[in-house]
């Protein structure tokens, strides 16, 4: 593995240079700062700043990088991570990327040198230049004197074969759920609010959508998928400039409940009636779906569940000490959970209403 000394060199700096720039150092010229952190990053380089000196390597501290804390989902991931860490006397850590994949490569590299035992990622590394790439690779070579940084994916697999995942199946969960609104609530026309398109899980379940169609001999069309951000305001304002085209629909499927709240707003402003003009649901039954007037049918997602698996496996990993031979993926079940944003008259489950 690099070290500050090879930093350097590549770089073409003295060692002080570089660790100015480690440190964020405003003494630092703009030019040479550029060519120290491209240098850091061609050569995967990791700092280990508080730990140095220390004999051993365990520290019982757990990163958890999430894109944002503000998405309601992950406060249920967080409960289960938080579970098992507390059980074991490991604290955690949290930080959020705001989606942003150089943020989120910082972060990784910089709780790599702030001496933890292991990171649990909620990634936004989908793109495919060549810094991503680098990044994703290095996720399963993070060290620390010596010693092997396990990384634990959330929600979907990252490119990388040797860092394990705890996930759902965003495919067959899309396709349950617009089954479901054809077959069971009778419905034809319907849109799909999803998950940013780069997104890996916003194309599964766009799949998953587009699958759901076409085996009930239903056409799918690019005019009813509509990109999302997570929030409700875009479900909101991308209901409202549907309605205002005129656009033809009888069903709204969304790729979480966020941005299913702010459908259900805007079809109550407009005086359509949900579920009999149109029926709304979304993904990942949050608390909000259980309070929302219609309660909001949705794809149960097991949050706590996630959370707690991927600690429970972190803990496996740091005890086994190396990369496994194998890569574990840890694949969860969803489920549907009806409400009245798809019948009328059905009682409202509290099932899984979780605060």
């Amino acid at each position: 593995m690099a070290n500050i000394k090879d930093v350097a060199r590549q770089a073409g700096v003295s060692i002080s240079t570089v660790s100015r720039v480690i440190n964020d150092s405003k003494s630092v010229s703009p030019s040479l700062r550029v060519m120290v952190e491209k240098a850091i990053d061609d050569l995967n380089y990791s700092t280990n700043s508080i730990a140095r000196g220390l004999k051993s390597s365990q520290t019982n501290n757990i990163a958890v990088i999430l894109t944002s804390v503000s998405r309601t989902f992950f406060s249920g991931v967080l409960e289960g991570i938080n579970k098992e860490a507390d059980q074991e006397k490991y604290s955690i850590f949290i930080s959020e990327t705001h989606d942003s994949i150089e943020r989120e490569i910082k972060l990784v590299r910089s709780c790599a040198s702030q001496w933890v035992d292991g990171i649990i990622l909620a990634s936004s590394a989908y793109g495919n230049d060549m810094k991503t790439r680098k990044y994703i690779e290095s996720l399963s070579k993070l060290e620390k004197k010596g010693s092997w940084i396990p990384v634990v994916t959330l929600e979907y697999p990252c490119s990388n074969p040797g860092v394990d995942a705890v996930v759902v199946d965003h495919k067959k969960s899309a396709f349950r759920a617009v089954d479901y609104l054809i077959r069971e609530v009778g419905k034809k026309s319907i849109v799909h609010i999803s998950l940013p398109f780069e997104h890996y899980m916003g194309q599964q379940r766009i799949a998953g959508y587009r699958e759901a169609l076409e085996q009930n001999g239903l056409l799918f069309t690019e005019d009813n998928v509509l990109e999302g951000d997570y929030t409700s305001y875009c479900g909101y304002t991308l209901t409202r400039d549907l309605v205002r085209r005129g656009h033809p629909f009888d069903a709204v499927f969304c790729a979480n409940d966020q941005m299913a709240v702010g459908v259900l707003q805007a079809l109550s402003e407009l005086e359509i009636q949900v579920p009999e003009q149109v029926a709304v649901m979304g993904n990942d039954d949050i608390f909000a779906a259980s309070i929302v007037k219609p309660s909001l049918t949705s794809i149960h997602v097991p949050r706590f569940e996630m959370g707690a698996a991927a600690m429970k496996h972190m803990l496996e990993l740091i005890r086994e000490g190396e990369p496994p031979v194998k890569r574990k993926i840890i694949t969860l079940d969803t489920e549907i959970v009806e409400r009245e944003s798809t019948k009328r008259g059905i009682k409202n489950s509290l099932k899984y209403l979780d605060w």
